[in-house]
């Protein structure tokens, strides 16, 4: 088993690093060697904030971020329920169009 190796990103290409601390100060970037993703911690205590589900840092990175903060959390459980709801309401449909089907045969 490979054990985790954090790598501080500071400098990068597109200054996402640099980025993503503008959205919160405590925010530091790292490449997690034996997960093979891009990490950011919390200067404070280490926690992981998030793990970045792409394979480079580039703007996705920073919008990723911005959008995963937990002061957000109310309107992204929002859009899960609006999400759950729309494909409910879509499974249902089908679900009464196949029963329809069948009594046809």
């Amino acid at each position: 088993m490979t054990k985790d190796r954090l790598v501080a990103v500071e400098n990068d290409l597109f200054s996402v690093a640099d980025r993503i601390r503008s959205i919160d100060g405590r925010y530091r970037v790292f490449y997690n060697t034996g997960r093979g993703k891009f990490e950011v911690r919390s200067a404070d205590d280490d926690s992981l904030q998030a793990t970045i589900p792409y394979d480079r840092l580039d703007s996705r990175a920073v919008d990723y971020v911005r959008k995963t903060r937990i002061e957000r959390i109310d309107e992204i459980l929002a859009e899960i329920e609006h999400e759950n709801a729309v494909a409910e309401k879509k499974a249902i449909e089908k679900a009464a169009t196949q029963a329809v089907g069948n009594l046809r045969l």
